[in-house]
């Protein structure tokens, strides 16, 4: 039996969302952050929920089963980042987020306000890194960067493509030291509500 959260629980944990296309670096970052950042943060990652797939899962050529299973994807990894996060703990949720995926994320933390951080890397660099990697299809990172950040707002920025990973995580830390408030979260929400 699932336990309910009760007024003993400690408060709400701190969520930071790190949004980049496949070979941006978030999940360098976000390693790198767990030891830069006062206190403790979890890394979930997009990448340990897409590890459960059998392999072509969707290569489906009927897209109404790949929406759904998109929608799986994106509410158990949000479910998840929620229960850590309802649960006192601190999160560094590592996304991809697609435009589905952008509207889950608003769905499903319309009362949690995360911090909202866009890892952007060049094309030439994604390719470069996709091709080290060996563990992607080709052109991957390149298609998801054309479309992944169209639109949307940010708290904070970071431009991984020439600076290194362990520079981008101090600049990352050192913004989050100052405590900033979230506002992005709130304006896409609120400009999703209109649309």
């Amino acid at each position: 039996m699932i336990r309910p959260i009760t007024a003993s629980q400690p408060s709400r944990g701190m969520l930071v969302v790190l949004n980049g296309a496949s070979s941006s670096g978030k999940s360098t970052l976000a390693r790198l952050l767990q030891g830069a950042l006062p206190g403790e943060f979890l890394h979930v990652q997009l990448d340990v929920f897409r590890a459960m797939e059998p392999p072509d899962y969707f290569r489906s050529t009927n897209p109404s089963r790949n929406k759904l299973r998109v929608a799986a994807l994106c509410r158990s990894l949000h479910r998840a980042t929620r229960e850590f996060v309802d649960h006192g703990q601190n999160v560094l949720l590592d996304h991809v987020l697609s435009p589905e995926a952008w509207d889950y994320l608003l769905e499903d933390f319309a009362d949690c306000s995360p911090l909202l951080i866009s890892v952007l890397c060049s094309p030439e660099e994604l390719a470069r890194r996709e091709e080290v990697r060996g563990d992607r299809k080709a052109g991957l990172a390149a298609s998801q960067a054309k479309s992944i950040h169209r639109g949307r707002e940010y708290d904070f920025s970071i431009e991984t493509t020439s600076a290194t990973p362990a520079v981008c995580a101090a600049e990352i830390a050192a913004w989050l030291s100052l405590t900033p408030q979230p506002a992005a979260f709130t304006r896409m929400r609120a400009r999703a509500a209109v649309a």
